[in-house]
């Protein structure tokens, strides 16, 4: 998925879907009055004849609408519009991309920045829907024998800010989002993963993949006789019922201010839980292989914050046309 961010009256947007807000009791948000504006009004005939009430998880495609230059026009119930806040606005975004991923459209232009969220900025806006964007995208399929036929997705997103000004901090929110997103897909990835594949070994390699990509990542693993030698009893004596040995994977971020004390993420790596097998339902011990999920948390989150570190040592620009990609969940100027 291509992100970019860019300023423009929603009129003059020539794309293949506009997206535009549409609050509770048919009120159009301020880019959709612009955008109705210039059409002659035919969004407000089209609600007074009641086919949106703008409540959350609504939506309509229109095409070939009166005066556009776009192909589709997407509008999204936004409900009440002093009631959007943080929880809300992620609903309003995760609604968009999945109706967007279901026009068929290869790209769009979304103005629902211009939703009012308390105590948020533009930039916060952009971040959540980058990551809802690419949330809705997550497909887990690699142990597939047969996948699913790609059906045609999504592959441009241009997201409105008011003016120029906006553009490097909104370019710099995509940067971040994609960062996240990425990570967020690398979690849901491993603890997906069954335990047969997922060992201790295979998370340890994942952490030394890293190590290996970002020079600010360093690891470090102990090994069973380490653990043995620091008094880990309780850590071993979950590994005595596997084969498969036990590790402790120390993955350390060294690029940060030397004078800040240090953030600690303790994230549990048990494979396969196994124990209390007899108070557990047979129905349920498939779940058990995510009792890894928040070692995989944490080093996701280590990724991102790699990522994230390697951008701002990249030079950047205030070019509305320089895109953010994501490349095999690198990020890629």
């Amino acid at each position: 998925m291509e992100f970019m961010v860019k300023s423009g009256n929603p009129e003059k947007q020539r794309t293949a879907c506009l997206v535009l807000g549409v609050n509770e009791s048919r009120r159009l948000t301020p880019a959709a009055e612009q955008f109705d504006a210039a059409c002659g009004g035919y969004l407000n005939n089209l609600l007074r004849r009641g086919d949106l009430e703008g409540k959350p998880g609504q939506s309509l495609l229109l095409f070939n609408v009166p005066g556009a230059l776009c192909e589709r026009v997407l509008l999204i119930g936004c409900g009440r519009e002093r009631e959007v806040d943080d929880r809300r606005f992620h609903k309003i975004a995760a609604h968009a991309a999945s109706a967007l991923n279901d026009t068929g459209a290869s790209e769009a232009v979304v103005y629902l920045t211009d939703l009012v969220v308390k105590g948020r900025d533009l930039n916060w806006k952009i971040r959540q829907i980058v990551e809802a964007a690419e949330e809705s995208r997550y497909r887990f399929d690699q142990l597939k024998s047969k996948k699913d036929a790609p059906r045609r997705l999504l592959r441009k997103i241009i997201l409105s800010v008011p003016g120029r000004r906006e553009l490097p901090g909104g370019e710099q929110a995509v940067r971040e989002a994609v960062a996240i997103a990425a990570g967020v897909k690398l979690t849901k990835d491993l603890g997906n993963l069954p335990p047969n594949i997922c060992t201790p070994a295979f998370l340890a390699e994942q952490a030394q993949a890293l190590a290996r990509e970002f020079p600010a990542l360093r690891v470090e693993l102990l090994e069973e006789t380490d653990l043995k030698r620091l008094g880990m009893g309780a850590l071993l004596a979950v590994t005595h019922g596997s084969a498969q040995p036990a590790k402790l994977i120390r993955l350390e971020y060294r690029q940060g201010p030397a004078a800040r004390k240090p953030y600690v993420l303790v994230g549990k790596g048990v494979t396969f839980d196994a124990g209390g097998i007899s108070i557990k339902p047979a129905a349920g011990m498939g779940d058990m292989k995510s009792d890894m999920a928040g070692a995989a948390t944490v080093i996701a989150v280590m990724r991102a914050i790699a990522v994230k570190k390697r951008h701002q040592e990249v030079p950047q620009t205030s070019e509305w046309h320089r895109p953010v990609r994501r490349t095999k969940d690198v990020l890629a100027l």
